[in-house]
């Protein structure tokens, strides 16, 4: 038996590929920020066939039961605030990929070492 599944093995590659698609939209998700208020988030969303999904402005008080309308099953998504900088947008796309990047190096390693 395997102690991760093939989605989970995948799930990290998939992960840097999402967080570098969000990148490339980091202009479009910086614009959406500047309509948010003070109250509210910015939910930008990659779809689990890797396109982007969109960017939603969404009440930061309801945020819990919102989310769920807007994220899709197996895909990714990143909050931001009002007013966040496309430069800052990027960082933490960067920020993404650098930990998906090694959680999928730690678990290739782990598979190396306990497969026979």
């Amino acid at each position: 038996m395997r102690p991760f599944s093939e989605e989970a093995i995948e799930r990290p590659q998939l992960t840097v590929e999402a967080a570098r698609i969000l990148r490339e939209k980091a202009d479009v998700v910086a614009r959406a920020t500047t309509s948010a208020q003070y109250d509210e988030v910015v939910v930008a969303v990659i779809r689990d066939d890797l396109s982007f999904g969109g960017v939603w402005i969404l009440a930061r008080q309801h945020l819990a039961l919102q989310i769920d309308a807007v994220e899709d099953e197996g895909g990714w998504s990143l909050t931001f605030s009002p007013n966040t900088p496309a430069a800052r947008i990027e960082q933490r796309c960067d920020e993404l990929a650098s930990i998906a990047q090694r959680r999928g190096e730690i678990m290739r390693r782990w598979l190396e070492r306990h497969t026979m």
